[in-house]
């Protein structure tokens, strides 16, 4: 293997050398607004849904509300505000990849995000992207992916947006953005925060939501300036902070207070040199949470992770149908913390992409191999077609191996880590039927994941928890995402549902795996006449196993959301949205005796000037 990751490695340098020889300048402007330009191009076979600035302005600013009502995904949560993890495909949390501008973001100590520490309103463009991306975004991208993009414009205009709102539980909310540009430079700046008492009442009882109090702030900035025609170098960067207590569930009280501090930097330089086009990323990615367990105590727990990374990705194009990429990456991670006296990896990792058209036909062929002292890695594949069959209906195909990465606390947990473990792997296949008509589109996904070396903590025969390979699980399933628009006169009527049918089975047992629904179906519709506009948000959860024998179970459950907004003026854009959420003030919990919010509302005034 190391003999033909060195050759491989040679004709990659050849071909960098090659590069820099060529002189024609071409700008491609889809690559330049979108930072995650692997995303579009390294898709085929697979569908990538992406969230319109409507939808996204419509829904509460943590993604986990974004997500929950606008995709088949299903988020396990501690309460409002409180921890909360996805579930793809059925797979479980650190096997869901969430990548910032190209970048995979996940936990180095955990290997996922909590999606409640994440602000929609700091981004230009968030999608979703079912099943396996191992080969360009790495470990923990078996169940699907999900990417937060900022983009740039030049186009000598000046943007600046300001919404504030308040809600329920004394929740306070703001957003600044502004936008700037000429024809060589882009500069992006926005400021995003909440702040909730968040003491809902648990519906039925005499009890109420208490520590869960929190707050977190968001500041982000990115840049872009041409160098010459043919040349662009871009700048993000982000910073989070967030203080929240841990509520307690119906039976255990709790008085713990959770700090998170997290700063994403990324340099690009980037190149388009006749019919290559070269990409030379740095980032450098900081995260270090304290846990309290009392918080009116100075005594706590925490975790540090630096992660130092380099990639780079250089394009040629053959003809104008076909297409070679290779990507040479490097990661360095260093962490520390509570029960972690010190951490170190250091990951290189080689890729090959090959991208043709035939007539109706598109495929794409790509191989991964990564190389560290830590682990063994396996060899990662992907391969996916996409059929044209007339010109409203689309065939798709994709296969591949993915992995998840043992994590800091498996590999070097004091108390029970595990040095020998072995990365998670998975082989799955899809097939997916896109129908499009002037206003109508249906995209319906059947898919197949085979899972080995599940990472799962349990007790030895010293009661000590430790991490092992102790499972293998099988996933399969359908996913269904639907849109209908028409106009009403001169009004815009808009229609979209989910559907999401999920079996994922352990082996051993034959038994559907905890917190997993087999059903979830989400509908929105959103009308809009003259000034006023009307949008209605709604899911069913059905219900979900909690043991995994299935003897116990949480109901199924049902959400609605009614909201009504207000135009009063266009110049300056000035408007006013009231929404009201879980309007029949429904009882549900995703998690054990974890209550979540009845009836609430919230009030956002938007300036855009």
């Amino acid at each position: 293997m190391n003999r033909n990751i060195y050759l491989l490695f040679t004709f990659f340098t050849c071909a960098c050398i090659s590069a820099l020889a060529q002189k024609d300048s071409i700008n491609w402007l889809d690559e330049v607004r979108l930072s995650d330009v692997k995303l579009k191009n390294n898709s085929e076979g697979q569908f990538v849904k992406k969230l319109d600035d409507t939808v996204i302005q419509q829904s509460e600013p943590l993604l986990t509300s974004l997500l929950k009502f606008n995709s088949p995904f299903f988020f396990r949560e501690n309460g409002y505000g409180m921890v909360s993890s996805a579930s793809v495909r059925g797979t479980a949390a650190s096997q869901t990849a969430v990548v910032w501008n190209g970048i995979n973001i996940n936990s180095q100590f955990t290997g996922q995000t909590d999606f409640n520490t994440i602000n929609t309103q700091s981004f230009d463009n968030i999608s979703l992207r079912p099943g396996g991306g191992s080969v360009v975004y790495g470990s923990g991208a078996i169940g699907g992916t999900i990417h937060l993009n900022n983009e740039f414009s030049f186009d000598h205009e000046s943007e600046n947006e300001l919404m504030l709102g308040y809600g329920s539980f004394d929740t306070y909310q703001g957003v600044y953005n502004g936008r700037f540009s000429n024809d060589k430079t882009g500069i992006n700046i926005g400021v995003s925060g909440i702040d909730s008492e968040n003491d809902y009442r648990y519906l039925n009882t005499d009890f109420k939501n208490e520590n869960g109090d929190f707050y977190n702030v968001a500041l982000n900035a990115s840049v872009a300036r041409w160098l010459g025609d043919s040349h662009i170098l871009k700048f993000y960067t982000n910073y989070y902070q967030g203080d929240r207590g841990f509520s307690g569930t119906l039976n255990m009280p709790s008085n713990s207070e959770y700090q998170d501090r997290n700063s994403r930097n990324l340099l690009e330089w980037k190149a388009f040199l006749g019919k290559f086009t070269s990409s030379l990323k740095v980032a450098w990615i900081e995260e270090e949470f304290k846990y309290f367990e009392n918080r009116d105590s100075e005594s706590f727990s925490f975790g540090e992770a630096v992660t130092g990374i380099v990639k780079y990705d250089l394009s040629y194009d053959i003809s104008d149908d076909k297409s070679l990429n290779f990507i040479a990456d490097y990661s360095n991670i260093d962490g520390e913390g509570s029960g972690i006296n010190s951490a170190e990896r250091k990951i290189g990792g080689l890729s090959i992409l090959w991208y043709h058209e035939i007539e109706k036909l598109n495929y794409q062929l790509s191989l991964r191999q990564e190389v560290t002292e830590n682990y063994e890695s396996p060899l990662l594949f992907s391969a996916g077609a996409s059929y044209k069959v007339t010109s409203n209906y689309l065939l798709r195909f994709s296969s591949s191996r993915n992995f998840r990465i043992p994590t800091f606390n498996d590999l070097f947990w004091q108390k029970g880590g595990n040095m020998d473990l072995d990365p998670e792997t998975s082989l799955q296949a899809e097939i997916g039927n896109e129908f499009n008509f002037s206003n109508f589109n249906i995209n319906l996904t059947g898919y197949y994941i085979d899972i080995d070396d599940l990472i799962r903590w349990t007790p030895d025969a010293s009661g000590t928890w430790r991490p092992e390979n102790s499972a293998n699980v099988y996933n399969y399933g359908i996913e269904l995402f639907a849109g209908w628009s028409t106009k009403i006169g001169e009004n815009r009527l808009k229609l979209q549902s989910n559907y999401a049918f999920t079996r994922s089975i352990d082996k051993a047992t034959d038994k559907q795996l905890i917190y997993i629904p087999q059903h979830k179906v989400t509908f929105s519709a959103a009308y809009k006449l003259d000034r006023f506009n009307v949008f209605l948000q709604s899911l069913y959860n059905g219900s979900i196993y909690t043991s995994s024998d299935n003897n116990y179970a949480l109901d199924s459950y049902t959400l609605a959301n009614l909201g009504l907004g207000y135009t009063f003026s266009n110049k300056p854009e000035i408007g006013l949205n009231l929404k009201l959420s879980n309007i029949f003030n429904e009882v549900y919990q995703s998690l054990p005796s974890r209550i979540m919010p009845g009836r609430s509302f919230n009030s956002t005034l938007t300036i855009n000037f």
